[in-house]
């Protein structure tokens, strides 16, 4: 029976990998439904194009505006006897800014720098995203595989209680013997159980994050490259992280303010002009009728405004001194991130070779602790226990190799490297500029609100 047992659980000595056919989903299949199809990404896209707008929003305040204006009233009066006299009109006001000592250059500048630090965003969010399916996928594989071993433990125990049961037949065994295997099963079904039910949780999980289930999963692609030492992933991570840049933006977005804020004590002045046509009638009588036009130009300085301008100054400036605070607490959660990921990544390695040393020292001293109990020198507890440490170490790998993988990209992730591009999806990324450059010079052609929501429904089919 020890010699069957030994045989059976020696299938379970090493981590098991799977087998998986042709057609199997990889990582980078996970990551690249997750990068068309995730909510998050969408959501934040569109947030994108909205900021886009404020450009041509910015733009517009530079440029000639024309107002068309129609009035029509009746009004009685006691000196015609209740007669309505009756008045049309219209207007064509045209006017232009000359001058505001550019501030409306710096509003312009200001959105377009808002605009690419809101694509730094969104490409901090992309790296969020990729790492979310890496985790989902491989915490799914890692539950695989840790099912699998504690299916293989319940089987064994099976067998291992039938042997007990036909030795305690021929008195080979007590009854201890056979109530002590039955209890060691009957924890590994719970064991499997719990198992079963994370597998499940990782799952949702995965269909959540990726938007399909794990149906078939194919073995991890080989690691990417990481650097060698935790100083070249810090200089990497503050160069090339997307939160730095998007921080360094905000951070320049504050200071334009602050000159802006600053010259809204200068004078304004803008080109104006009007051209009007009136009518009066008194019943069938035209009383009046004629057009004008006039042109002139239009100059405010502020002289005083109760303080607003110097508290908008003051706010401005709190703000630039808020953003630099910014960029330095996001410079050291990237470094914090970086090294967290770096230190992870040297445990799980380390963990790794110390746990194969564990298994091999484990089954080792199992098939010895199997020998004497045929000898009649072990008890069948001794067996079990030994047994359980192997089964434990095994345990302790998958979770090694796990945690190694997840540390890499966690890694990438906090030196900015995660990015679609980097990752080579094999599919056409979002782009963008596509959006920012149909927008940003603000077109007079107003959109229909048909046309806009047939485009808002061709994304989402």
């Amino acid at each position: 029976m020890m010699q069957n047992w030994q045989r059976l659980f020696g299938i379970s000595a090493i981590v098991l990998a799977s087998t998986m056919p042709a057609g199997a989903d990889t990582l980078t299949d996970a990551m690249r439904l997750a990068y068309e199809t995730n909510p998050t990404l969408i959501l934040n896209r569109a947030a994108l194009r909205a900021t886009d707008e404020s450009v041509a929003l910015a733009r517009s305040g530079r440029r000639p505006q024309l107002v068309l204006q129609g009035v029509a009233n009746s009004a009685n009066t006691p000196a015609f006897e209740g007669t309505p006299i009756d008045t049309t009109s219209i207007s064509l006001n045209a006017s232009l800014l000359l001058f505001d000592g550019g501030r409306s250059q710096m509003a312009v500048e200001a959105a377009q720098t808002s605009v690419l630090a809101a694509r730094a965003n969104l490409r901090n969010i992309e790296q969020s995203v990729m790492l979310s399916a890496a985790q989902a996928f491989l915490t799914v594989q890692r539950d695989q595989q840790i099912v699998a071993l504690a299916q293989n433990n319940v089987e064994v125990l099976k067998q291992q209680v039938q042997a007990a049961e036909d030795r305690f037949a021929v008195g080979a065994v007590t009854r201890t013997d056979v109530s002590q295997t039955k209890a060691r099963l009957a924890a590994a079904q719970a064991v499997l159980a719990a198992n079963r039910g994370a597998l499940a949780i990782s799952s949702e999980n995965y269909l959540a994050v990726v938007g399909a289930a794990p149906v078939n999963l194919a073995p991890p692609p080989k690691l990417p490259h990481v650097p060698g030492t935790l100083a070249a992933a810090e200089e990497i991570a503050l160069r090339t992280h997307p939160l730095m840049r998007a921080a360094h933006l905000s951070e320049k977005v504050a200071l334009i303010d602050l000159r802006r804020a600053r010259n809204a004590r200068l004078p304004s002045l803008s080109l104006m002009g009007e051209v009007s046509y009136s009518e009066s009638y008194l019943g069938p009588v035209n009383l009046s009728a004629g057009d004008s036009s006039s042109i002139g130009i239009n100059l405010s300085q502020p002289i005083t405004t109760g303080g607003r301008l110097a508290a908008a100054i003051r706010q401005s400036g709190a703000l630039l001194e808020r953003s630099m605070a910014e960029t330095a607490n996001t410079r050291a959660q990237v470094l914090q991130q970086t090294a967290a990921a770096w230190f992870q990544l040297q445990i799980a390695r380390a963990s790794i070779v110390a746990t194969r040393l564990q298994i091999e020292a484990a089954q080792f001293a199992f098939e010895g602790i199997t020998e004497e109990a045929n000898l009649g020198a072990r008890t069948v507890l001794d067996t079990l226990n030994a047994k359980q440490e192997v089964l434990t170490a095994q345990n302790a790998l998958i979770t090694a190799i796990y945690d190694e993988r997840i540390a890499v990209y966690s890694l990438l992730a906090a030196m900015g490297l995660l990015t679609p591009e980097n990752l080579e999806l094999g599919i056409e990324l979002y782009d963008p500029t596509e959006n920012f450059n149909r927008v940003q010079n603000a077109p007079l052609r107003t959109f229909e609100a048909s046309k806009v929501l047939d485009n808002i429904a061709d994304r989402w089919r």
